[in-house]
């Protein structure tokens, strides 16, 4: 098993980069996209919690645990664990409601169902 950092952040400086070229297997194509898609958003959503300050998270179902490798990604979430969540929110105020329920017309959109499910639980808990 290759083992890959897919992106980096700067808790310091709140830059982050990430790349699609580990994440598409061979050549992106219309069969592939999918899971490309949601490698980059997983990736993507890491690093963005480490640019507002979050750190790795111990949680198996946390998108603040990290990956290393395209097995790890594809079997990670792309959600927070209620902790980092809560983290995040005293950093910056934001109504979390109105945050899934955007999550959740953007996944649908894209056509991540997973993600779309995961954010429809999440919603059912804070109700």
């Amino acid at each position: 098993m290759e083992l890959y950092v897919f992106g980096l952040a700067s808790y310091r400086d709140k830059i982050g980069v990430s790349s699609i070229y580990r994440l598409q297997d061979e050549v992106l194509t219309p069969t592939n996209f999918d899971l490309c898609l949601s490698r980059l958003l997983k990736t993507c959503s890491h690093e963005i919690g480490h640019m507002f300050g979050l750190y790795h998270c111990i949680e198996a179902d946390c998108v603040m645990n990290g990956t290393i490798s395209l097995v790890e990604t594809d079997n990670s979430t792309i959600r927070l664990c209620s902790a980092c969540q809560r983290k995040l929110n005293s950093s910056i105020k934001y109504d979390n409601k109105k945050r899934l329920i955007e999550l959740e017309k953007y996944f649908e959109k894209v056509k991540l169902n997973d993600a779309t499910q995961l954010m429809k639980k999440d919603l059912e808990k804070i109700q």
